[in-house]
């Protein structure tokens, strides 16, 4: 049995209830109804890549509100295990010797980036430490515009969710399963 999740095959998730589809969903995106609803209603799609650039073209036809919440549905860097997806807790990596100094580190910075943008700070970590993002986010900080760092954001969330589709088609193939035929 694999460590992680795995897909069904985008046949399937084609034909599943939306509660089903959500549980699918949420394994690409942090769990948010308003994206799930928007994805779920646009299907059929032939392949996950086809889903995902659908979910990027319906993230950007959202209004400003609505992609504060799509946005704030991510976890923090550095939030507590606890507060994770089982999947955002590999991505973030393992705990290191000074961990308490650098989650103290990055509630910090989390604080510092939403009171200056009112939103959650989201970057694809792609196998980086957390600390190696540091002077990222220090960076945005200081630079950057509201506008600039939501579109930055949601941009980031889909290449999350791409990495995360990638990485769990591979897992449904190791598990046996068939790769995703078209509908």
């Amino acid at each position: 049995m694999s460590a992680q999740p795995t897909l069904p095959t985008i046949c399937k998730t084609n034909h599943l209830s939306l509660e089903e589809f959500a549980n699918v969903i949420s394994l690409l995106f942090e769990p948010t109804a308003l994206l799930t609803q928007r994805i779920y209603d646009a299907r059929p799609y032939e392949s996950y890549d086809q889903l995902l650039d659908k979910a990027d073209e319906l993230i950007k036809e959202l209004s400003p509100l609505e992609q504060l919440e799509v946005v704030n549905a991510h976890p923090r860097i550095g939030e507590k295990a606890s507060k994770l997806s089982a999947l955002s807790k590999m991505e973030q990596g393992k705990a290191s010797a000074n961990e308490d100094a650098i989650l103290a580190k990055w509630a910090e910075l989390n604080k510092k980036y939403e009171d200056k943008y009112g939103f959650r700070f989201v970057i694809f970590v792609n196998g980086r430490s957390k600390e190696s993002l540091f002077p990222i986010v220090e960076e945005r900080i200081a630079n950057s515009t509201k506008n600039q760092e939501l579109l930055t954001g949601l941009s980031e969330m889909v290449d999350i969710a791409r990495d995360r589709a990638r990485k769990l088609q591979a897992a449904s193939l190791a598990d046996g399963n068939a790769p995703s035929p078209k509908i």
